[in-house]
């Protein structure tokens, strides 16, 4: 299975969301992109700007189905179920400033309230959090970027990337986020939380490069590719 994020900064729905082919996604959440002309189960969309909302599409034998989400959560902060050959809940991911929580305050925030679906499936985190723990100061401290990943361990979700490079949060060699779109300007901004049982099976996790994305966005997709296998084991506990 092959699960992909990307802010694509804007822009027609089936042109950005075709850049992603050459990633092969079975599942992508796509920030930022304008509402699809079609919605259907394998394209759903969340927004109240029709050129700027949160899509979640699915490829080849993947359905989706929206959960109906808990009333305050942040906007942005949305519950899909993923139908396939592999089943599980994911929460697609645009953090934005929100008068319940801005950027990772709320996602937080949103985690807590969904700490009961974290904890009787595996689930999947995965979006643009505009967060890192380089930041950890300008938030409280029980609504940090380390803040979140200490109660994401605790629901027994690990970030893929860190786990697979074993890096530490705030020490990422390969950026997700261009600031203004210059080279100079990187950071690592987008995830993808999985579950810790789900850690060993990952075979790939790639970072898209600066100079393949540069045309299209300030954001880089990140994949990651686990095999089927890892996901049966953990649905069968």
């Amino acid at each position: 299975m092959r699960l992909v994020t990307w802010n694509c900064c804007r822009g027609p729905y089936l042109k950005k969301v075709q850049l992603l082919d050459i990633l092969a996604p079975d599942i992508a959440v796509i920030q930022e992109c304008a509402r699809p002309i079609i919605q259907n189960d394998g394209c759903l969309w969340f927004g109240d700007n029709p050129r700027q909302g949160l899509a979640v599409q699915a490829y080849g034998q993947y359905r989706l189905r929206a959960i109906p989400p808990i009333a305050d959560v942040p906007n942005y902060i949305i519950p899909v179920e993923v139908i396939g050959p592999n089943h599980f809940p994911l929460i697609a991911v645009w953090s934005k400033r929100d008068p319940r929580g801005h950027y990772v305050e709320g996602v937080v925030r949103a985690v807590q309230q969904y700490r009961s679906l974290f904890a009787q499936y595996p689930t999947v985190l995965v979006g643009d959090l505009n967060s890192n723990a380089i930041w950890d100061s300008s938030h409280r401290v029980d609504r940090s970027h380390s803040a979140l990943v200490t109660l994401l361990s605790e629901l027994g979700l690990v970030s893929s990337y860190h786990s697979f490079y074993n890096e530490a949060h705030g020490e990422e060699s390969q950026p997700t986020f261009y600031f203004q779109w210059k080279e100079p300007n990187p950071f690592h901004i987008d995830y993808c939380f999985i579950p810790q049982q789900w850690a060993a099976r990952m075979h790939d996790v790639k970072v898209g490069s600066y100079e393949d994305w540069k045309s299209y966005s300030d954001h880089r997709p990140i994949l990651v590719a686990l095999s089927d296998s890892a996901i049966e084991v953990s649905q069968s506990k």
